[in-house]
C-alpha cells in the first residue's frame, strides 16, 4: 500500500511536468550551473589545506557541544574578522543556518516581514518559528513600509531577505532596508549566501552598500557558494552567537562539519581577502554582460554572476539539449520560480573565458532557432 501510494504521488508529479531527477556532469566541458563563483572548490591551496585538516580525522565525531569542537572556532574568528563583526557561529549548511537562526530568534507574538522571493530555507525557518508573517512584494520598500505602518503594535519585528536572489541575481535594496529597520525598531536579517565572496570586494552585500555592521543587523551566509566548501554561518553581535549556541536546534543537534572542511574554508577566506579572485570575477561579469546582452538574452546588465535567461516553457527543453553541446546549464521552473517566469539560470565564475560565453550563446541560439 505504501509503495503504491508513493508511485501514485510520483505519477501525479510527472503529470504536472514537475518531476525532478538527479543530474551529473559526465561528459560536460562547460558548467554554467555552479555556485563556485571563484573556483575555490578546485583551488590547489584550498585542497592542500583540506588535506592538512585531515590530521584531526575524517569527521568531527560529534556535535559542537560534545566532541565536535575542533578547529571550528578558528573559522568563526576568520569570518568575524572578514565581515567586521563581533562573533560568528558555523552551521552544518546554509539551509540549517537559516532554519536554526530564524526559528530560534523569532517567536510566537513576533512579526516577520519576508520578501516574496526569499529562499526556501528562510520560508521554512519562518514556519518553524511560530511568529506572525507578512509577505512584502519583491524588493518593494514602499509595500514593506505600508505593512509596518499597519502593524505598529508588535514589539519585536524582523525584516528578512536574501541579499542576492539566487534565481535572478538581483540585489535587495539593503541601504533602504537598513533605514527602515532603524526607523521601525526592527532587526534586519540578511541571507548573504550569494553576496559573500562576490560583492563588496568579496566581503558581501553590506560592504557593497558601505554599511557597517551594527546591533540590529544579522548576516547569514554559506560556505558552499563562493567559499567553495560546505556549511553555513551567522555573524553579528557577540550575544547573538551565545544565544544561538543555547537555543538553535539545528546547531545543537547537528554533528559538526568535518575539520578538513573547516581548514579549507579558512584558506578560502584568506584567498578572497587578497582581492585577485574577486577582480577576475568582476572582469568576467563585465565581459558576460556585453556578450549576453548582444545575444538578446538579457536586457539589463548584472553586477552579480547570476543571469536569468527567460525562455518560458521552452527553458527545460533548451537546458536538456545543451547537454548535446557538452554544456551543463539547468532550467528552472515552478515551484522554484513563478509560472510564466521559467528560465535557464546561468551562473559564471572567475575561471570562465570570453569564448565560453560566446559558445553558450551560439549553442542556445542554434537550439532555440532550430
Amino acid at each position: 500500500m505504501f509503495r503504491e501510494n508513493l508511485k501514485n504521488e510520483i505519477d501525479s508529479i510527472k503529470n504536472q511536468k514537475l518531476y525532478r531527477k538527479l543530474k551529473g556532469e559526465k561528459g560536460i566541458e562547460l558548467n554554467f550551473s555552479t555556485n563556485d563563483y571563484l573556483g575555490l572548490s578546485k583551488n590547489n591551496d584550498v585542497i592542500n589545506d583540506y588535506n592538512e585538516g585531515l590530521k584531526y580525522g575524517a569527521g568531527a565525531t560529534g556535535s559542537r557541544l560534545t566532541s565536535g569542537n575542533l578547529n571550528h572556532e578558528k573559522l568563526e574568528e576568520t569570518i568575524s574578522e572578514f565581515k567586521g563583526t563581533e562573533k560568528s557561529l558555523v552551521y552544518s549548511s546554509g539551509y540549517s543556518a537559516n532554519l536554526g537562526v530564524i526559528s530560534a530568534l523569532c517567536k510566537k507574538g513576533d512579526l516577520i516581514l519576508s520578501d516574496e522571493l526569499n529562499h526556501a530555507s528562510i520560508v521554512d525557518g519562518i514556519r518553524l518559528s511560530g511568529a506572525d508573517k507578512k509577505i512584502y512584494s519583491h524588493n518593494n520598500t514602499f509595500n514593506l513600509i505600508e505593512i509596518l505602518e499597519e502593524n505598529k503594535n508588535y514589539e519585536n519585528k524582523f525584516i528578512v531577505t536574501d541579499a542576492v536572489f539566487s534565481m535572478g541575481g538581483d540585489i535587495a535594496p539593503v541601504d533602504e532596508l537598513k533605514k527602515i529597520a532603524d526607523e521601525y525598531n526592527a532587526v534586519l536579517i540578511l541571507d548573504d549566501a550569494h553576496g559573500t565572496g562576490v560583492l563588496g570586494n568579496g566581503k558581501g552585500t553590506l560592504q557593497h552598500f558601505k554599511i557597517k555592521p551594527n546591533d540590529n543587523i544579522i548576516q547569514i551566509g554559506t560556505l558552499s557558494k563562493a567559499i567553495g566548501t560546505v556549511g553555513g554561518f551567522v555573524t553579528g553581535i557577540e550575544e547573538l552567537s551565545d544565544y544561538l549556541i543555547n537555543t538553535s536546534r539545528s546547531f545543537i543537534y547537528s554533528t559538526a562539519l568535518p575539520p578538513a572542511v573547516i581548514s579549507a574554508s579558512i584558506k578560502s577566506f584568506k584567498l578572497i581577502k587578497s582581492g585577485e579572485l574577486t577582480d577576475k570575477l568582476s572582469k568576467n561579469i563585465d565581459i558576460a554582460n556585453k556578450i549576453f546582452k548582444s545575444a538578446g538574452f538579457i536586457e539589463e546588465e548584472q553586477i552579480t554572476p547570476i543571469y536569468p535567461f527567460l525562455f518560458g516553457e521552452k527553458s527545460i527543453k533548451i537546458s536538456e539539449e545543451l547537454l548535446n553541446y557538452k554544456i551543463f546549464c539547468v532550467g528552472i521552473r515552478y515551484p522554484t520560480v513563478k509560472k510564466g517566469s521559467e528560465r535557464i539560470r546561468v551562473s559564471i565564475t572567475a575561471e570562465n573565458k570570453k569564448e565560453d560565453f560566446e559558445y553558450l550563446c551560439e549553442s542556445i541560439s542554434k537550439i532555440n532557432n532550430g
